[in-house]
């Protein structure tokens, strides 16, 4: 199923095509996400490549920008920024703005795009099928759609579900709400880049069902690939740390069964 050639530089899950990190991408974390701004890049220049520029590309959830809008901001790109919180998007506007960029509320009706970005959103919408239809409709015909989702029942979203059962970090959290309540806790940082904390999964994928929601809303899956193996919060916090092992966890990823990760990276076409 996957598109991706030997002859491709990319190694990534340790990123080391130091000829396309710039700007530098970030230190690997437990949630694969410099294998993820790799996955995009790569893909974003090769339809660039292809078929030349300026590529207009919608990154629709783009958040506050800074995880993974500011990344794609390249030569040859036209980009487009599209989320819903409004915190989020006065951050991205005030910090990563420029002379092609813009970040919007909605996506613009006016506009056909050459590249869609999806990096962890259609988890968060309840009609997912019908957000793909729409924006399916604004694609050029040999455009690309590329994307990273979370599998539903992964290590990540298991580790989530036993939290929620068990309560383990707000055991662990404890100590912090305590300082808190009794006025010893630091100031709330006013600096603090705002997330929409308020937005949770509501969609629990599998390898099927992701393909069946693209196939319904247009698209033809064309690569998909492992992300990360591990990467839950609690697990991030408390057991797993330092760059190294969240190489590992990279890596190890793609000796792994579909099934056995937490994260997946995939590119769709239109279908014809």
């Amino acid at each position: 199923m996957s598109i991706l050639r030997p002859e491709d530089p990319v190694d990534l899950s340790t990123g080391r095509d130091a000829r396309h990190d710039d700007p530098p991408l970030p230190p690997e974390n437990m949630s694969g996400h410099t294998k993820k701004l790799r996955f995009i890049l790569d893909h974003l220049r090769r339809h660039i490549r292809h078929h030349g520029a300026p590529v207009n590309l919608l990154d629709f959830g783009c958040g506050n920008g800074a995880a993974v809008s500011r990344f794609l901001m390249i030569d040859g790109v036209r980009y487009h920024g599209v989320d819903i919180h409004e915190p989020s998007l006065a951050h991205a506007r005030r910090h990563f703005g420029g002379d092609h960029t813009v970040f919007l509320d909605d996506v613009p009706a006016d506009q056909a795009f050459d590249v869609l970005v999806y990096a962890d959103i259609i988890e968060h919408l309840d009609e997912p099928v019908a957000v793909l239809k729409q924006h399916a409709a604004a694609l050029e015909p040999d455009g690309v759609l590329i994307g990273s989702v979370p599998n539903g029942f992964g290590p990540f979203e298991n580790e989530k579900r036993l939290d929620r059962w068990l309560k383990i970090s707000a055991i662990l959290d404890l100590p912090a709400r305590i300082r808190r309540n009794t006025g010893n806790a630091p100031p709330p940082n006013p600096a603090a880049v705002p997330y929409n904390a308020e937005s949770g999964h509501v969609q629990f994928f599998t390898r099927e069902s992701l393909r069946s929601t693209l196939d319904r809303a247009g698209y033809r899956l064309c690569t998909f690939l492992n992300g990360a193996f591990l990467g839950a919060p609690l697990s991030e916090r408390y057991l797993f740390r330092g760059e190294s092992i969240a190489q590992w966890n990279a890596r190890v990823a793609d000796r792994l069964p579909h099934w056995a990760v937490s994260t997946w990276l995939f590119t769709a076409e239109k279908k014809r």
